[in-house]
């Protein structure tokens, strides 16, 4: 797999970080708002800028005297980031002027990482040509910095141009545009409640600490990505902030955050529902998550996490697939797993589960055989007429999946009812199995 650059952005909080990021990448990727410290884990994204491909590396804002748990994972995001940088952009505040913060951060990046190329950019600049206001920031003994305004975009593309100077040259636009499309094709998304132990799980199967662990219910604000290669395999990760219930998203970043992941369950192919198998039970966040899940048509597995600090009679997890069963009839095709993030208790089955989903999404059932199952469907229970008229019901297409679509061509397409559609769905479903996935049908001539 082709490897391209990584660049990662550091700076203090509310610097900018994430402004300048999804100024480079062109559309709101990171969360910005005004309250310092809103991005926690690493966040990723692709750019391009002259015919050169890399990854932006958005980290949380660094607080060199903070002593705090939630600061120390923050700083451990950072350190990560940093390791399999190429190259770091770090941010002051053009604003602000100067802190001492600015300073000891600078020093810290010169001692630990001194081989990498570091570019210090100056941002909240309105006029980046007035040399003027960078005149505090040679203090820090930078012979060559970049004004810059990241929200109107002054500075930006002269600074980029010199960024990506000494990068290689690597895919077309077409390319990438193609490359675009076939990771969003495999997207697999991990979504749940606060605190259910999302980000534990996905840490788990990646087999490092990408986003940050923490016992504070809503510790993800934004949806992280990663490609994870396993045995050959790529498998594109999103962990998703918890979605809360809508009467608490009162600020703007959780508010932004639960549009994120509402967007990355509709955008998604594949969805790793996660509840918590501690608490005994499916609440009505559960619910409403899964309806949203429903509503996307992506395959779905269910995971029953914190099965380590879960009661373990025989009939616990018989009494769980019952009562999840019942409560989400429509995601009947979902497979259950449970699992325990904390300990790695079934972790890696997990990959087992989707590779089978993932594949079962790929099946294509032979037009001979659509043929028959169409004929003793139609055999065992012709459509009903409609308007007075018999329904000739012509044949059975599927499209290439996933997601597990079929097409049936008739004379009177208007005409086919919901249930006679659901008839030959549940036809369909009794003579080929499609694990993980809902299969829709559509009519036409």
């Amino acid at each position: 797999m082709e490897s391209i650059p990584v660049i990662a952005i550091v700076g203090r909080p509310n610097v900018g970080k994430s402004s300048l990021m999804n100024r480079i990448v062109g559309y709101r990727h990171a969360i910005v708002d005004a309250t310092p410290g809103v991005t926690r884990d690493r966040n990723y994204a692709e750019a391009v800028w002259n015919g050169r491909r890399f990854n932006l590396v958005d980290t949380g804002g660094l607080d060199p005297d903070d002593t705090k748990p939630l600061m120390q994972s923050i700083k451990q995001q950072v350190d990560y980031a940093l390791r399999e940088a190429n190259a770091i952009v770090f941010i002051c505040d053009g604003k602000a002027g100067l802190v001492p913060d600015d300073k000891q951060i600078l020093n810290f990046l010169r001692r630990q990482w001194a081989g990498h190329p570091l570019f210090v950019v100056v941002n909240k600049l309105d006029n980046p040509n007035d040399e003027s206001q960078l005149a505090e920031f040679y203090e820090l003994g930078i012979e060559q910095m970049y004004p810059v305004s990241a929200i109107h975009g002054h500075g930006v593309a002269d600074f980029l141009d010199l960024l990506v100077a000494d990068l290689p040259r690597n895919d077309t636009s077409d390319e990438i545009e193609l490359s675009r499309k076939d990771r969003a094709l495999e997207r697999i998304a991990i979504v749940g409640k606060p605190n259910v132990g999302k980000s534990s799980l996905f840490n788990g199967l990646i087999g490092e600490h990408r986003s940050i662990v923490d016992n504070v219910p809503g510790t993800t604000r934004d949806t992280i990505q990663v490609k994870f290669n396993r045995s050959g395999k790529v498998y594109n990760f999103v962990d998703t902030a918890g979605l809360r219930r809508p009467d608490r998203d009162k600020d703007n970043v959780e508010q932004f955050s639960v549009y994120r992941t509402l967007g990355a369950i509709k955008d998604t192919d594949l969805v790793i529902l996660v509840m918590d198998a501690s608490k005994g039970g499916i609440t009505n966040q559960d619910k409403r998550i899964a309806g949203r899940v429903i509503d996307s048509g992506a395959g779905c597995i269910i995971v029953w996490n914190k099965w380590d600090i879960s009661r373990h009679d025989e009939h616990f997890w018989d009494e769980l697939i019952r009562q999840t069963r019942e409560e989400f009839p429509l995601l009947s095709f979902a497979p259950m797993l449970s699992t325990s993030a904390k300990t790695g208790l079934r972790v890696n089955r997990l990959f087992e589960m989707i590779d089978h989903v993932q594949e079962t999404g790929r099946r294509r059932i032979p037009d001979d055989r659509l043929k028959t199952i169409l004929y003793d469907a139609v055999t065992i229970q012709p459509p009903p007429a409609f308007r007075g008229r018999e329904i000739k019901l012509k044949s059975l297409i599927q499209y290439d999946g996933p997601p597990v679509v079929f097409k049936l061509k008739c004379s009177e397409p208007k005409g086919v009812h919901f249930s006679y559609q659901r008839y030959l769905l549940n036809h369909i479903k009794q003579e080929e199995t499609f694990d993980g996935w809902p299969i829709k049908l559509y009519t036409g001539h």
